[in-house]
């Protein structure tokens, strides 16, 4: 299909929906009215305190508990993955 100005609304809608699609149904937040989004990840509910303070730890941090064995990299990758699909609906809504 060749994007044209016409199409393009359709096509960027239709792809946008698919992305937002591919989020599991547990990880979804429902709508916020708010552009002050900085609290959402610790107040939707998708997040545990141990995911929380995951993705807030810097990264030489969970390397050296990982290795250590206090962190396991599935639950770390897990953490991230739940604040990115959160990242990406806030990013991704309707203006």
């Amino acid at each position: 299909m060749t994007i044209t100005l016409e199409n393009w609304a359709t096509i960027a809608q239709a792809k946008q929906q698919r992305n937002l699609d591919s989020i599991p149904v547990e990880w979804r937040i429902n709508p916020v009215e708010s552009v002050h989004v900085m609290d959402i990840p610790a107040t939707c509910g998708i997040l545990t305190p141990d995911e929380l303070k995951i993705t807030g730890t810097p990264a030489q941090d969970l390397v050296a508990q990982t290795r250590k064995g206090v962190l396991k990299s599935y639950d770390v990758v897990l953490a991230f993955a739940k604040r990115a699909a959160i990242a990406h609906q806030l990013v991704s809504r309707d203006q």
